[in-house]
């Protein structure tokens, strides 16, 4: 720790003992002149900034000495002169704009390209787009925090979430990430908004992208390649957590990018030590009996991860490449568990713990191949896809009544994902279109194997033991079309079609079931655009969300001697129509109207029989949602942006199995504020204070009661945004958690959960080198990672 926050100093001494050059850009009339460009050149060195409302700007320099001094404004060079820099310099700088001048096309500045009107959201026939380079707020930030600033999207440190919904997929340059849950997020937070261009929310996917999932998808779009050479990012981040016993989360990683003419290449590495404490109740009641579990959990997890992207550019129309990611964690999970029971055979109690050390290795590679075919965009890409996971753990469970049970287990996981396709986009100067072809094959194997211990001395228990054997083949294919009607009118329209095929074996149950069923997933949009400042589109798709694997798999999941859970071979997938209406104002401003039917949706049922309590996946709900969304970014002050998202919707479920109680129709609502106070003129200081939230609300057979979260943290850019700081307060009121009940024919169980929700994070970044420099930027595309949990 000690060296870590020498590094720090030794950074920031540089930027103590630097030049500061400032000033006001103004007109002969004495009016300021607003998002002019200043640049500052030295020989090799180049320092810039942007003026601000007021026509105020700040730089600091490192060194003395006589620098070319340029003020570009509306992309046209209207004052040059060379400035002595001896010490600080303040100056008003008065330009004319009747003057002659020296007119460029456009200019970069660390990696932004200034115009002369910035949107931050504009809305696009398919999906909205957040301009994260023209949201000064968003600067500075990792992705996960840029995203949380995103109209309709919810981003935590736990997850990611459209509108409320859960199981949104994640893009990075319109190929989806292999990667789901804790380890997505790390991914996210090793990835900086600074070289973030857009992000794109897409609610009704077209039908180039995978039919799966109900929620969506997210588009992360970096900024290109605008400069040679390299550079280097150094990430270190703490996490303080308290909960009686004080522990320190840490994550530390480095990425290298390098961009030549024709190689780009990236490599990272990360490292974490994540500790998570949780408490919680099921108390389960009706007619005259209960059974009440108070749960106590703790785990640590240990990873490791490290990528390797390389491009390789044949020729100014194609390029090769190719991506490998390989993560390893090994958690340490314990689980305490105290039950008292009441039912026809009297009352009792039991206490049970688990102690579970498991190894989870898995690869990620990908090679591709892009050709541009015509002068008009049009390309053709050809890819192929391979996952990998190797998983083992060593279980130990005890169970106390009068007698002391127990058990050890080791269940093995195995999988493998292999994926090929090709995507051709073939555009005419008013019309595009798209069509593509893939084929992936799964092949899952999982072994459990179930030990009674005596004395220590495991012995197989052939019974509870169990194996499970499931293969998955799956084509598709697609088509869609985007035509350019009029200068305000635009349509798409795709179709896609997608064919499963699975088998799966439980030899211990004696038990196969095979299935197979093809669906057209037709999706269309219709958006017009009468002016700059309004935007109006319509939209339908239609969606499936299949069953992970661990969901498909029949044998069960010991937590107790008389407590199991278990998956459903018979599990079907669930299909969901959705239909949008939204409209865009001045695009800072979107209201969004929505409906969706999704039918089959599936969830865990309770039962209690016999002195055991097992929770098994069922399909048994369809759910009809009606609502409507609003978003605000307001930025009209110079010293504040804020982000304003609320949702609401009216949701109705239908319940189709025996003793699941249909809930009635109920109202909810979900938001998020998200405000950035700036500190200073030069917007490098800015303080955060934000909430996120939802009001109760009922679903399928569940009461879900309603949730608020507060944030509040201080952001520091410095050393021209070369080193950042971020000290952010999560959940300051420790009002976070997990509280509802699930109503059956013949009893009830509430739930609640409780985790270190509240804790203060540090996190540094310090970057060097050629900031223009993204190396590789080319994302696998693995749609199937997310069904692998």
């Amino acid at each position: 720790m000690q060296r870590f926050f020498v590094l720090l100093m030794m950074l920031c001494e540089s930027f103590i003992f630097s030049q500061t050059v400032e000033g006001n850009v103004i007109l002969k009339d004495k009016k300021p002149v607003s998002y002019a460009e200043i640049i500052l050149k030295k020989n090799q060195l180049k320092f810039s900034a942007i003026t601000d409302e007021k026509g105020h700007f700040k730089i600091q320099v490192k060194e003395k000495g006589d620098y070319n001094f340029e003020i570009f404004n509306e992309g046209e060079l209207v004052l040059s002169e060379v400035l002595k820099i001896e010490d600080d310099v303040f100056k008003n700088f008065e330009i004319d704009n009747n003057q002659n001048k020296s007119k460029i096309q456009e200019k970069k500045i660390e990696g932004v390209v200034v115009t002369a009107k910035n949107k931050i959201i504009e809305r696009r026939v398919d999906r909205l787009v957040f301009n994260v380079e023209n949201s000064i707020a968003s600067q500075g930030l990792d992705a996960v925090e840029a995203l949380a600033k995103t109209p309709m999207l919810r981003a935590t440190d736990k997850s990611i979430s459209i509108a409320g919904k859960s199981g949104v997929a994640v893009m990075i340059n319109d190929r989806l990430l292999n990667i789901s849950g804790e380890e997505l997020i790390n991914y996210l937070k090793n990835l900086r908004s600074d070289d973030i261009q857009k992000i794109e929310v897409i609610t009704t996917p077209p039908a180039k992208y995978e039919a799966q999932g109900k929620s969506g998808l997210i588009n992360i779009v970096l900024k290109k390649n605008t400069g040679l050479g390299w550079n280097v990012s150094l990430q270190s981040s703490l996490k303080n957590l308290y909960w009686n016993v004080p522990s320190v989360s840490t994550r530390y990683g480095a990425t290298l990018n390098y961009q030549g003419k024709k190689l780009s290449a990236s490599a990272g590495f990360t490292d974490g030590n994540f500790y998570w404490r949780m408490k919680g109740y099921e108390y389960s009641s009706g007619n005259d009996s209960y059974w009440n579990t108070d749960s106590y959990f703790f785990n640590n997890l240990r990873n490791k991860s490290t990528n390797l992207k390389l491009e390789y550019k044949l020729s100014d129309k194609s390029t090769i490449g190719g991506s490998y990611n390989y993560f390893f964690a090994n958690p340490v999970e314990t689980v305490k568990n105290t039950s008292a029971i009441k039912d026809e055979a009297g009352e009792r109690s039991f206490s049970s713990d688990a102690l579970a050390f498991n190894h989870r290795n898995n690869h990620y590679a990908t090679l591709f191949y892009d050709v541009k075919i015509d002068s008009l965009g049009s390309k053709l890409s050809v890819s192929g896809n391979l996952i990998s996971n190797n998983a083992n753990a060593d279980d130990y469970y005890n169970t106390q009544t009068d007698q002391l049970i127990s058990t050890y287990i080791n269940p093995i996981n195995q999988y493998r994902i292999y994926s090929g396709q090709a995507d051709l986009e073939k555009n005419f100067r008013k019309f595009k279109t798209e069509s593509g072809l893939k084929f992936t094959k799964i092949k899952n194997d999982s072994f459990f194997n179930y030990y009674d211990l005596n004395n220590g001395i495991p012995t197989m228990n052939f019974n509870q033991s169990n194996n499970f054997f499931y293969d998955e083949n799956n084509y598709a294919a697609y088509i869609s079309g985007n035509y350019e009607i009029s200068d305000k009118w635009s349509a798409k329209a795709g179709l896609r079609y997608e064919f499963t095929e699975l088998t799966g074996i439980s030899p211990n149950e004696n038990l196969t079931t095979k299935n197979h069923y093809g669906k057209f997933f037709p999706t269309a949009y219709i958006s017009y655009k009468p002016n700059e400042n309004n935007a109006f589109s319509i939209n339908y798709s239609k969606r499936i969300n299949r069953p992970s694997f661990r969901d498909l798999n029949p044998f069960r999941y010991i937590s107790s001697a008389f407590e199991y859970s278990s998956g459903n071979p018979l599990l079907r997938p669930s299909f969901t129509d959705n239909v949008e209406f939204s409209y865009v104002l001045k695009n800072n401003f979107t209201l969004t109207a929505f409906h969706n039917y999704s039918k089959n949706d599936w969830d865990r049922l309770q039962r209690i029989n016999d002195g055991l309590k097992y929770t098994i996946i069922f399909n048994f709900y369809n759910q009809n949602q009606t609502g409507i969304s609003l978003s605000y970014n307001y930025t009209k002050k110079s010293w504040l942006e804020s982000n304003i998202f609320v949702n609401a919707y009216y949701v109705t479920s239908k319940t189709f199995v025996e003793d699941a109680v249909q809930m009635p129709g109920s109202y909810g609502s979900d938001f998020n504020f998200d405000n950035t106070f700036f500190l200073n003129k030069s917007k490098t200081v800015s303080f955060m204070l934000g909430a996120w939230g939802n009001i109760p609300y009922k679903e399928g057979n569940t009461s879900f009661k309603g949730v608020t979260s507060v944030y509040s943290g201080l952001k520091l850019n410095l050393m021209d945004k070369k080193l950042t700081m971020n000290l952010l307060m999560n959940d300051v009121l420790n009002t976070e958690r997990e509280k509802g009940t699930e109503f059956y024919q013949d009893f009830s169980t509430q739930y609640y959960f409780k985790g270190i929700s509240r804790n203060l994070s540090l996190s540094v970044t310090y970057k060097f080198g050629n900031n223009d420099v993204k190396g590789a930027t080319k994302e696998l595309k693995f749609d199937d990672q997310n069904r692998a949990k």
